[in-house]
């Protein structure tokens, strides 16, 4: 009998590389979880971390290339708005791949699209390179840094905390639309989220690593499990399971008590 094997999603390192690794240890070590690779969604090498004991934001610029021989599975990432600077080099490391923008990445029987972060106002956000992509291509899912625009894309500014609305992607609501993915997973926002509509789930993942505990010295992580066995999602947030949604049956489940579809807003005003 052939092991069947997860798939790990995660997003928004942000230079906690030592940190992420630690995580995939645990999670095979600690928490016996069978993981073929994992896949994340952008904002990887650099850029703000949260200190709760300063309440500062730091920024975090990883340089130490070599410990991604310690990664324990391989690592597919695409580019998110932190990653646009970084030379081609960085991405061919050991253990390292960058999945293609805009181009079909095959994940064990699924195809998948993986769109990099545009700028807004540019013209690479408003036109996808392959405007005859069409349901017809049989992509079962998109992973993008962004959300397609006007699909689960408000938020709040980083510094001001005021809400902002429509901050997603036109391009990527081009390739939405054509395509109709029975699952659509981004990052970029820092909070866990989802919403569900006539094809399938969209979801949005927090930050991979977060401080956390009474005393503010242990590690809280958020991340998403892929089940290509039985075609299911597990969507974890600061280690607690947020839900479990059915691909096949369309059937969301296990949605926990703290997380009405607007997480996000509901923490910042207990602030």
């Amino acid at each position: 009998m052939v092991e069947h094997k997860k798939i790990l999603v995660i997003s928004d390192v942000h230079g906690k590389i030592p940190e992420m690794i630690d995580f995939m240890n645990m999670m095979i070590n600690t928490k016996g979880e069978k993981i073929d690779f994992a896949v994340h969604l952008g904002d990887f090498w650099s850029g703000r971390n949260y200190d709760p004991r300063s309440g500062e934001q730091i920024r975090g610029e990883f340089q130490e290339f070599d410990l991604f021989k310690k990664l324990p599975m391989p690592l597919y990432c695409l580019r998110g708005n932190e990653d646009l600077i970084q030379p081609e080099d960085v991405w061919h490391l050991e253990n390292l791949w960058l999945m293609e923008d805009q181009e079909i990445f095959k994940m064990n029987d699924w195809n998948v699209l993986s769109i990099d972060y545009q700028y807004p106002g540019e013209p690479s956000d408003s036109e996808p390179k392959h405007i005859d992509y069409s349901s017809k291509d049989e992509i079962d899912f998109i992973f993008s840094h962004r959300p397609p625009y006007g699909i689960l894309d408000d938020t709040l500014h980083f510094k001001t905390h005021k809400k902002l609305k429509n901050t997603g992607s036109p391009m990527v609501r081009s390739y939405y639309d054509a395509l109709k993915p029975s699952l659509f997973l981004f990052g970029h926002f820092h909070y866990s989220n989802f919403f569900q509509t006539d094809c399938g789930l969209v979801a949005c993942l927090d930050k991979l690593v977060r401080l956390g505990g009474a005393n503010q010295d242990e590690f809280k992580y958020s991340y998403a499990l892929l089940d290509p066995f039985d075609q299911s999602l597990e969507v974890y947030w600061k280690n607690r399971l947020f839900f479990k949604y059915s691909i096949l049956e369309q059937k969301l489940s296990d949605v926990s008590h703290f997380d009405k579809r607007n997480l996000y807003f509901r923490r910042r005003r207990r602030k």
